[in-house]
């Protein structure tokens, strides 16, 4: 009797140990993703915003992204942009003459709003709020932006989602001839690593 006990104790605590970490690689998983950008930094506010052709930017516009996930309730994103605005296209409110390449680098804190009423494991989309900072290049001229946006991950597979997200970068200085308030918009796919493949946690 005290080896069948011994022997169902072990079984117990493999199996609590498997679920637990099941469960904080399902609720901690880094999170790649791919996709394009769209800058709109023509100052014209609402009254441009259908106008894509005049005043968004999507020349060579890739954007990467690395994020950590904890408790499926809060993020911390890098996120990788380049574009280039070409001449032109209308940048505070005037017509580019010249072509300006565009970087930016984004550090934002991501919280998943709808986790408070969706199940996290079914649900077909998550949707979350977004606020950062970043630094943005424009031909080598760096400016500091503080970011607030939203977004959107739908779900294609267990590991594959669809993001959808908008940032309103604001520029809080005055000392940069080219840097402004501006909008990015991301559209691409990102995928989940929760077994491991990346690190153990």
């Amino acid at each position: 009797m005290k080896v069948n006990a011994v022997y169902l104790l072990l079984i117990v605590l493999c199996t609590q140990s498997s679920l637990y970490s099941q469960y904080r690689k399902r609720n901690n998983p880094w999170i790649l993703g791919v996709g394009i950008n769209l800058i709109d930094d023509s100052g014209t506010g609402l009254s441009g915003k259908f106008k894509i052709s005049e005043n968004y930017n999507y020349s060579a516009p890739i954007s990467m992204s690395l994020e950590k996930r904890y408790h499926n309730d809060y993020g911390i994103s890098v996120m990788l942009s380049h574009n280039r605005f070409l001449e032109g296209k209308r940048v505070n409110m005037q017509l580019l003459e010249d072509p300006i390449s565009f970087y930016a680098i984004d550090t934002n804190f991501k919280y998943y709003i709808t986790n408070n009423w969706l199940y996290t494991e079914r649900a077909m989309y998550e949707g979350y709020l977004t606020t950062g900072a970043g630094v943005s290049i424009y031909n080598q001229e760096r400016a500091t932006l503080i970011n607030a946006g939203l977004g959107v991950n739908i779900y294609l597979s267990e590991r594959i989602r669809l993001n959808l997200q908008g940032l309103a970068k604001l520029y809080p200085g005055s000392k940069n001839r080219l840097a402004s308030n501006y909008y990015q918009y991301n559209i691409g796919l990102i995928f989940r690593f929760t077994d491991g493949k990346i690190c153990h946690c």
